[in-house]
């Protein structure tokens, strides 16, 4: 007779839920117990002994491998055993490889209609094609115009199945959501623009309010003469690592 054997527990029912995917990739059956009480009363979750993910008994080997790969860093399959910061680092890349082909057909979009003028060396022409049908997707919803007919309006309004706001609204938020990720797309890696902390030399840093040096005299004086605590006006680089702030080098 089969039965479920605990693999997996955590106070956190995410976790368990993340590790469910990747093992269900797998073929592996996965099943979690009592999250639902963690979720209502999350501070009992060490007295009913966390969240807990259960498998198959004939299952829980290769479950066992696949959880102790993960902890050390891998991932593996029939082909082979993959580090995970190798896999993210080539997805990363990958990624960035397609906002700067977007990047480009939106600075010309005339590309649309001429994609072998589009040079990649990490993409198949097969991905190029999925690029170009949602930039001509995002072409023909950048020049969609609304048009405002009071007949629809009040159809819509009075509708209980309608949604007015979203016929005031001509295009899906995926579209906008699209539009940002481009637009901030830098060609550059984010870590070339970082400064160099003075303290340990990371370059996990972030220019922002000064955390150890928020406040200063002038503020303590500008928040009395106004009657109402002053906006922060110190600004420095705080380096995330060792926590030290510092000014901008030059």
């Amino acid at each position: 007779m089969i039965k479920l054997e605990t693999l997996y527990r955590s106070n956190s029912p995410i976790d368990c839920h993340i590790l469910k995917g990747r093992l269900e990739c797998e073929g592996i059956d996965c099943f979690v117990f009592d999250e639902n009480i963690v979720w209502v009363h999350p501070f009992r979750a060490v007295a009913i002994g966390g969240v807990k993910l259960k498998v198959p008994s004939n299952q829980l080997d290769l479950a066992k491998e696949i959880l102790k790969q993960i902890n050390e860093g891998y991932l593996f399959d029939e082909n082979g055993k993959y580090e995970i910061a190798e896999i993210l680092h080539s997805e990363y890349e990958m990624q960035m490889e397609v906002l700067r082909i977007k990047s480009e057909i939106r600075n010309n979009p005339a590309l649309i209609d001429h994609p072998m003028e589009i040079k990649t060396s990490m993409l198949s022409r097969n991905d190029i094609d999925l690029i170009i049908d949602s930039e001509t997707n995002f072409q023909i919803l950048s020049n969609k115009k609304f048009e405002f007919t009071w007949k629809d309006f009040f159809f819509e309004l009075f509708d209980f199945e309608g949604d007015v706001f979203r016929y005031l609204k001509n295009r899906p938020p995926e579209y906008y959501l699209d539009k940002e990720i481009v637009a901030n797309y830098k060609s550059k890696n984010l870590f070339d623009f970082a400064e160099i902390c003075p303290n340990c030399n990371s370059t996990n840093t972030r220019n922002g309010y000064a955390v150890d040096y928020k406040w200063d005299i002038w503020y303590l004086i500008l928040s009395l003469f106004f009657l109402v605590p002053f906006p922060l006006i110190r600004k420095k680089i705080h380096c995330f690592d060792c926590g030290f702030d510092f000014k901008k080098q030059k």
